[in-house]
């Protein structure tokens, strides 16, 4: 069965998109007629909301600098779209983990191609999938974004601050790393090693 519109790619910002989601939730292969990029392919068949997204290109190589791209758009509710090598698919999936949270996570793998392949889930399960077999081809990923009313994250920029602030004070590691994960909604450990970079 084929979803076709008169005008535009179906799904974008059109009463499409529920019905891909109806379709991936009765557990239909939903699939995308090759567009006008991966982006906005692996977008329509994703399952996560098309009325407003971000395509933010590659993420950066080095972990930190992958980060600090993250915390940026951490409390963006659109809908993000990155994509991704498959030599670093898995050390960007557990970066998208540790920075933006458990999100739903639409994984587009080949498209287009033979090996086609489109994983939905939790980022966490995205991780379990990819490091159980060797990743090949081009990837975009398609992320939820932050859902209206959830407790806000700091950047990491903002966390940082707040750490050579409180180090100034002669706070043991220990608390000060308790008294910003309440703050923050960063983890403890998260923090602590933080601030063990930055004494």
């Amino acid at each position: 069965m084929a979803l076709v519109s008169d005008a535009g790619t179906p799904a974008i910002n059109d009463p499409g998109y529920e019905l891909v989601l109806a379709a991936l939730a009765s557990g239909f292969d939903v699939r995308p007629v090759p567009g006008p990029s991966a982006s906005i392919a692996a977008l329509t068949v994703s399952g996560l909301p098309t009325d407003s997204f971000l395509y933010l290109g590659y993420l950066p190589h080095k972990s930190s600098e992958r980060r600090k791209a993250l915390s940026q758009v951490s409390n963006l509710t659109y809908t993000l779209i990155f994509l991704e090598s498959p030599h670093r698919i898995v050390d960007s999936l557990e970066d998208i983990l540790s920075v933006l949270g458990d999100r739903r996570i639409c994984v587009a793998r080949e498209m287009t191609k033979m090996f086609e392949e489109f994983w939905r889930g939790p980022v966490s399960g995205a991780i379990e999938y990819f490091k159980s077999k060797e990743p090949r081809g081009e990837f975009t990923l398609v992320i939820e974004g932050k859902i209206k009313g959830e407790e806000i994250l700091w950047t990491e920029e903002e966390l940082l601050k707040a750490v050579k602030k409180e180090l100034k004070k002669d706070k043991p590691a220990k608390e000060i790393s308790s008294e910003l994960a309440e703050q923050s909604g960063w983890n403890k450990k998260e923090i602590y090693a933080l601030i063990n970079q930055n004494k």
